[in-house]
């Protein structure tokens, strides 16, 4: 993976289907320049969501976004091994932190728009709204 390789948070997959307003300018050009992953983790996530009514998720989501050339990415062993590094205190959200262990396990860098996981100070993890 090089570089300019990113994974996307859920929020910003949800926001790429229907709040592209949302996205900063930044980001939108890292997302269009760049090499760019969603996690395994995020589908569940938002098909879970989707099925208990909290949002709408169209059921091609997942081929739209392959469509657009993102690719997806696992949370496998390694990741396992990252995962325990994040504070449940600081980032109580299980999700985000097997979110934020791709990203670590990949050498990633993970857009997000999630206060808590921007608030860690991580320099690879990029503010989504900028």
């Amino acid at each position: 993976m090089s570089s300019r390789a990113y994974l996307l948070d859920s929020q910003v997959l949800i926001w790429l289907g229907s709040e592209t307003s949302l996205l900063g300018s930044k980001s939108r050009q890292l997302i269009e320049r760049g090499e760019i992953y969603f996690s395994a983790v995020s589908v569940a996530e938002l098909r879970f969501k989707s099925r208990h009514g909290k949002l709408k998720l169209a059921n091609n989501a997942v081929d739209a976004w392959m469509s657009l050339g993102f690719k997806a990415i696992n949370f496998n062993l390694e990741a396992a091994e990252h995962f325990w590094s994040f504070s449940a205190y600081e980032v109580p959200d299980a999700i985000d932190r097997q979110i934020m262990a791709t990203a670590r396990a990949n050498n990633l860098k993970l857009i997000t728009s999630d206060r808590r996981i921007l608030a860690q100070g991580f320099d690879w993890v990029l503010d989504a709204t900028t």
